[in-house]
């Protein structure tokens, strides 16, 4: 899809060539019918909330209105507004949608209320970070350079905050450089992760035992709320905590104050807190599976990381990353890598990574381990060709045989152009084919010539 200067919410702000901001059209959200008639809200970033619940930026109270029902969301596209799974759904216009552009003025009507939107002069910028990386986490897209500015204000403050995005996208890098850029830095970094522990075990693994609280208790036992205090306490997967437990995390998070399975005493803790989930906690909120309150209490700085998909141009930079960290490790230079990186991966962005980064990584990690060891005992280039071949040949091997077939047709007319300066007719005679028939094919595969 193209982007519409007319319609686009967001424009890029450049300083010296380099994004510096992102400056995002001024646009008021106002409920002109039903129960909260009057109600107003102004997009003050990318992202604005509508629902029934007192987090959102728009509270509509309006018994046929979920929790979290809808999101406003700018982009170079448009204004999107997505409904969030919603029990009674969202129309715009008077038409049904899950997910659709807002031109100005356009209606949006929710349960038994009307939400009118309106364009306003002026803009709103938004930070974006000076650097391309933030801890561990790698990217120079302007979403992650969003991310990083947020991370970066997060880390300087004691609130909790709220990991969202989907499995593989690198929140736990996150969250272990939100804590090393805290005033708490020095201190542990400690991991609880909510869908790795049974349910059985989550109370004592949180809360600490004493001696004989159970079978098996054979000795008292500290908690992560006490071995994080004077750091961080990083709750991975927050969104598989069983409900029943919910109420005694609440507890802790608010009292600062923990008891000990088996035992009556209260101890003072003092971890800062780091959640994370893949899941839409807001839709288990409106589903009942997981409590508001503590909904509420987690997200007070929330940062959502976005899947690779959507921001492709950091693939070629984090491929150079885990491969220079893998020539690192073999005792190899890589300095080299640097200025071949767009060369070397730019073929990677045309897959769509469903498992985000850490597939990324496991695929560049096995292509370097698959390579030919000759080769990555010679010059530089060699091994650039070869590691770029050797991912190639990893990638094929997942790919249904009609995919595969269509990224090695792309691939080898790519090189085959560029190999003849863009010359069809040398190009063809090489392939053995007619150069018509080599017209057609680069038109099938949208590929230009250079």
């Amino acid at each position: 899809m193209t982007t519409d200067p007319r319609r686009a919410a967001t424009t890029v702000v450049q300083v010296a060539g380099r994004d510096v901001a992102l400056r995002v059209r001024r646009v008021r959200f106002d409920v002109t019918a039903g129960p909260s008639a009057g109600a107003r809200a102004e997009l003050s970033g990318r992202r604005l909330a509508i629902g029934s619940h007192p987090s959102n930026d728009l509270v509509v109270v309006d018994p046929k209105v979920s929790r979290f029902h809808l999101r406003i969301e700018a982009s170079d596209r448009g204004l999107r507004a997505i409904d969030t799974n919603s029990a009674n759904g969202t129309a715009v216009n008077g038409v049904r949608v899950r997910d659709a552009y807002l031109d100005d003025g356009a209606v949006i009507a929710i349960g038994d209320s009307q939400i009118a939107v309106r364009r306003l002069d002026g803009d709103v910028e938004v930070e974006l970070s000076a650097d391309d990386r933030f801890g561990d986490a790698v990217g120079r897209s302007v979403a992650m350079r969003e991310v990083f500015a947020l991370a970066r204000r997060a880390a300087a403050t004691h609130m909790p905050v709220l990991l969202l995005g989907e499995t593989g996208t690198g929140k736990d890098v996150i969250a272990r450089a939100i804590h090393a850029h805290s005033p708490v830095g020095r201190g542990p970094f400690v991991v609880f992760d909510a869908g790795a522990v049974a349910p059985t075990l989550i109370e004592s693994e949180l809360f600490g035992h004493v001696r004989g609280a159970f079978t098996g208790a054979d000795s008292d036992r500290p908690g992560v709320f006490e071995r994080a205090t004077g750091g961080t306490l990083f709750i991975d997967e927050i969104g598989e905590l069983p409900l029943h437990l919910q109420p005694k995390l609440l507890r802790a998070l608010e009292a600062r104050r923990i008891v000990r399975v088996g035992d009556t005493r209260e101890i003072d803790v003092h971890p800062r807190i780091v959640a994370a989930t893949h899941r839409d906690l807001r839709a288990l909120v409106d589903q009942g599976a997981f409590r508001s309150d503590l909904y509420y209490r987690l997200a007070v700085l929330p940062i959502e990381i976005p899947p690779l998909r959507e921001r492709r141009e950091d693939i070629p930079l984090l491929a150079g990353h885990f491969l220079r960290d893998l020539l690192d490790a073999g005792g190899r230079d890589p300095r080299w890598l640097l200025p071949h990186l767009e060369e070397a991966f730019a073929s990677l962005a045309h897959h769509d990574w469903p498992g985000n980064v850490r597939e990324l990584r496991n695929a560049i990690e096995r292509a370097a381990a698959l390579a030919d060891p000759a080769a990555l005992a010679r010059d530089g280039l060699t091994q650039l060709v070869e590691l770029r071949a050797s991912v190639a040949r990893t990638r094929r091997a997942w790919l249904p045989l009609e995919q595969a077939r269509a990224q090695f047709d792309r691939e080898y007319l790519r090189d085959l152009v560029d190999a003849h300066g863009g010359d069809l007719r040398a190009a063809a005679a090489t392939a053995g084919i007619h150069p018509k028939s080599l017209e057609r094919l680069l038109r099938r595969h949208r590929i230009r010539r250079r």
